[in-house]
């Protein structure tokens, strides 16, 4: 028998997903005193970063506010007023909304947010959350099996990336599904984290390796991606109300109002950054390893300086997008019925970003104005109805308006504060009330009533 051998070439078009680019979305979702220590960090970690002597020309990745010194290093705390960052079920709530959702399933979706943790994670199994949400209504919200796993997969299929998970190995699975297929290190992170979540989580890799059957350098990345996963996310939209509580929060723009005119900028915080010196080499410097060393660090010190302008101008480009939609509220100031229907997908439309990315981007930022200062994610509202251009906001004003001027004696229930808002020029539903009043924190009428 005659065995023929040849020679052939293959062209295969592979996307990777680098550790830079997880390091860069994590960047994207850190505050702006998040961001400083991520600096701190990396200058003392890599000798081929330092801060620049000269502050001219201002670096790409920052802007500098108009009205500071050019030699202030810092921009200190500013206390706000009125500024409360929305919950983690709120801005689950406020995503639902986008959705295209039976009304049912969007109202027990809504309900069983309310059993998320400030981690992200269930508290509630979904047989135990059915039987909430039935006694909650008293029956009149018994979901189907098909409802429950409905309305439990669009909770997480929210933003942030992990939320509704119910252990560790299960949110670190849904961030890793949302990376795209047609990268190998994310199909080998995702069969680890499935398959042997017990063994990665004890560092065996040497076991790991033998029972997978995958190499160490394979490994390696695939641990650089599952390592860069969060594994609370909610946490991102918890640390809005940690500030709340404080009382004093950093913002990450600052908007000037000049007539008609609107500026924004970010905060002059972050130092200039280049490539120290001795890290300079010619493109023909021989071949060594001391100049191996060199060009990796240098090449990561520029990749570095790289994110950081990447991020200014995502996030700029976002904001910029936000004050456009929400210009009526920035310039007569200080009235939320001016803040008009906003949701994430508007702002994904008018950048051309993903509503991922957005969403990440908003979390956790402020926003400094004349008259106080707002978490980002205040100005998303959605629609009272789709042939509306009344805001939830607007909404949520007016009902708060009606209870500061009731009776207290003689509190109104929410069919009167229904009839009162159709007074208003507002047709509502009766259970949009109820929805609203609940997100503000209100108790029903007869828990308002004096013992």
């Amino acid at each position: 028998m005659t065995r023929n051998t040849k020679l052939t070439q293959q062209h295969l078009l592979r996307q990777r997903l680098l550790p830079q680019q997880m390091r860069f979305v994590r960047m994207l979702e850190q505050t702006e005193t998040e961001i400083e220590e991520e600096i701190k960090r990396e200058l003392d970690e890599n000798p081929a970063l330092e801060r620049g002597d000269d502050p001219d020309p201002v670096p790409a990745y920052r802007y500098a506010m108009s009205n500071r010194s050019a030699d202030d290093d810092t921009f200190e705390p500013t206390a706000y007023a009125e500024a409360r960052a929305a919950t983690l079920p709120e801005h689950l709530c406020q995503q639902l909304a986008e959705l295209d959702l039976p009304e049912r399933v969007r109202t027990l979706a809504e309900f069983m947010t309310g059993s998320i943790d400030p981690n992200g994670y269930f508290t509630r199994t979904l047989p135990q959350l059915s039987a909430d949400a039935a006694i909650a209504t008293d029956g009149r919200l018994e979901p189907s099996e098909a409802e429950l796993r409905q309305a439990f997969d669009a909770i997480r299929s929210l933003d942030p990336a992990g939320t509704g998970a119910m252990d560790l190995r299960d949110c670190l699975l849904l961030q890793l599904d949302r990376l795209p297929d047609t990268m190998p290190d994310v199909i080998t992170a995702r069969e680890i984290t499935r398959h042997y979540f017990d063994i990665f989580s004890l560092r065996n890799f040497t076991r790991l390796s033998a029972e997978t059957g995958i190499d160490t350098e394979s490994l390696r990345r695939a641990n650089a991606i599952i390592t860069a996963l969060n594994p609370k996310p909610g946490s991102v939209i918890s640390a809005d109300n940690d500030m709340d509580r404080n009382h004093g929060v950093t913002p990450d723009f600052i908007v000037e109002t000049d007539g008609e005119r609107v500026t924004v900028t970010m905060p002059n915080s972050l130092p200039d950054l280049q490539i120290e010196q001795n890290f300079v080499l010619a493109d023909d410097a021989p071949k060594s390893n001391t100049n191996e060393f060199i060009r990796s660090r240098a090449g990561e010190a520029r990749t570095f300086i790289e994110m950081l302008r990447r991020r200014r101008d995502t996030l700029m480009r976002i904001v910029r997008a936000i004050i456009e939609l929400q210009r009526d509220f920035f310039l007569n100031g200080d009235d939320e019925s001016r803040i008009h229907p906003m949701v994430l997908r508007d702002i994904a439309a008018m950048t051309g970003m993903d509503i991922s990315t957005v969403s990440r981007a908003t979390a956790g930022k402020w926003l400094a104005t004349p008259f106080g200062v707002y978490p980002l994610k205040s100005f998303f509202n959605e629609r009272v109805t789709d042939d509306s251009d009344v805001s939830s906001r607007e909404i949520m004003s007016a009902i708060r308006d009606i209870i500061d001027t009731e009776d207290k004696n003689n509190p109104a229930g929410d069919d009167t504060i229904t009839a009162m808002l159709s007074s208003r020029g507002y047709k509502v539903a009766r259970r949009t009330v109820a929805k609203y009043r609940s997100r503000l924190g209100i108790p029903p009428a007869r828990l308002r009533r004096p013992v």
